[in-house]
């Protein structure tokens, strides 16, 4: 986290932001972070006095259904750590990505038992914790899980406290995965499918990124609002859709100009 968590608040207070989403730690890296007492009660006064609301995202290099013995220990730990954190900074819950199924494991039906049976170990270890894991759909690129709505119900109901558990949606993972969000028509069968699979009430946030893959490919590729394969018409109707409607809803679209990037996306977005 460049500058600390109250940097983050700051800027996003200086943008406008009413919600924003952060990385606890180096997202690529697997030490653990030296905290700043200070810095956390700074940014837990400043996002309490602006009302920002704040939740995190897990390290990408966390994989609960690896083969890899190492990796998995290492998996549970920096996930605990970052439960940890986001306890301190008062987030309501972090995203995590359900995990990569390796050429070592053939069935995904045994990848989605060792990502819930690992998921449940590391909530008894963190059993005092209001913080909530928000999984995230995915594109399913090299064996992602996820990207099926129906693999994030089967993980779901293997889990033994699901009520610690909630769902993101990212626009450019289900556009990639075969789920239509850009004919009025599929963006309506797309949602109907997500109430059934995961219950639009157990929805915590939705990342509003631009794909610059085509549709189904399941290539990961965000794209700026409108210069993706999406275009800005759905996400006006997901900003519009009263069935989200108090719902955190952020961009993770490329920073090559940092913040100003963000603001042209949004400007997108909001005009009429």
């Amino acid at each position: 986290m460049a500058g600390g968590f109250h940097c983050a608040a700051r800027r996003a207070c200086s943008c406008g932001f009413k919600a924003a989403q952060i990385f606890l730690k180096n997202c690529r890296r697997w030490e653990e972070p030296k905290l700043d007492e200070k810095d956390i009660e700074d940014f837990v006064l400043l996002k309490e006095k602006e009302g920002i609301l704040f939740f995190g995202h897990f390290s990408y290099l966390i994989n609960l259904c690896s083969p890899s013995k190492e990796t998995v220990k290492k998996s549970i730990t920096a996930l605990i750590q970052e439960l940890a954190i986001a306890e301190k900074l008062t987030l309501p819950f972090v995203v995590l990505h359900p995990g990569t199924a390796t050429k070592d494991i053939n069935e995904i039906s045994q990848a989605i038992g060792a990502l819930c049976y690992h998921l449940n170990q590391a909530l008894k270890i963190t059993g005092k914790t209001t913080v909530k894991i928000a999984l995230e759909t995915m594109a399913g690129q090299g064996g992602q899980l996820g990207w099926k709505l129906e693999q994030l119900r089967e993980i779901f109901e293997k889990l033994d406290r699901p009520e610690r558990f909630c769902f993101c949606l990212d626009t450019a993972h289900l556009w990639a995965a075969g789920y239509d969000l850009k004919t009025p028509e599929g963006y309506e069968k797309t949602i109907e499918k997500i109430s059934s699979e995961l219950a639009l009430s157990r929805i915590a946030a939705i990342h509003l990124n631009d794909s610059a893959s085509p549709f189904g490919s399941k290539i990961d590729r965000h794209a700026h609002i409108g210069k993706g394969t999406l275009g800005v018409a759905p996400f006006r109707r997901l900003i519009h859709d009263k069935r989200f409607s108090g719902l955190p809803m952020v961009l993770e679209t490329p920073k090559e100009n940092g913040l100003d990037d963000d603001c042209m996306n949004l400007r997108k977005i909001l005009e009429d």
